[in-house]
């Protein structure tokens, strides 16, 4: 008696080496790899974006143990934050806009309006403040470095720094790290300075 031929592979089995299609345990493993490296990079970009010192904690002890919905949830409720944070700082520099075309369009009453600054202070988290400062003299930028360093002598580590001038007004930015419980030391020095009595 003759033994019958063996049956044939069946469909979807092995990839053929001669460079045909991958099987799907490797397109499978391709795509779980490719996801995994997605999420790292979405990990990275959350952590980074959240503050300066919590990122600096993440990396020495490497990432938190979450399942992959709640590092979702939190990428998310980041997003969110930050989409909120832009359109309040976007809706305040249209107001700042609006306010400095007023006293520049007075002509000489303009610089009795500019002389009076004005400081606001936002908290960002993590002991990081920003100090906005509108209002200020126009000058060659002696006065924003009479601010920045007022806000350093008042026990502020200045992260980043910048002005610009708007019409017959300047504005500062000053992002800071001050110890909990020392912005209000800050400010009253940056107001001393501003006033010139520094």
């Amino acid at each position: 008696m003759e033994m019958p031929p063996p049956p044939p592979p069946p469909f979807g089995g092995p990839a053929a080496p001669s460079g045909g299609k991958p099987d799907r345990k490797t397109v499978e493993r391709n795509r779980r790899n490719q996801m995994n490296a997605l999420y790292s990079r979405l990990d990275s970009l959350v952590r980074a974006g959240s503050s300066p010192s919590s990122a600096a904690a993440a990396v020495q002890r490497g990432p938190p143990a979450m399942t992959r919905p709640d590092r979702l949830e939190e990428a998310a409720a980041y997003i969110r934050q930050t989409t909120e944070r832009v359109e309040r700082l976007k809706e305040r520099k249209r107001e700042l806009m609006t306010s400095a075309r007023a006293p520049s369009s007075q002509g000489s009453g303009s610089s009795s309006a500019a002389g009076a600054a004005e400081v606001e202070v936002q908290h960002l988290g993590s002991g990081l403040h920003a100090i906005l400062v509108t209002g200020a003299p126009p000058s060659e930028g002696a006065s924003f470095h009479r601010a920045v360093r007022a806000v350093e002598e008042a026990g502020g580590e200045v992260q980043n720094a910048h002005f610009s001038v708007v019409g017959a007004r300047a504005i500062y930015t000053i992002h800071t790290l001050v110890a909990e419980g020392g912005i209000e030391r800050v400010v009253q020095r940056l107001k001393a300075a501003l006033r010139g009595d520094a």
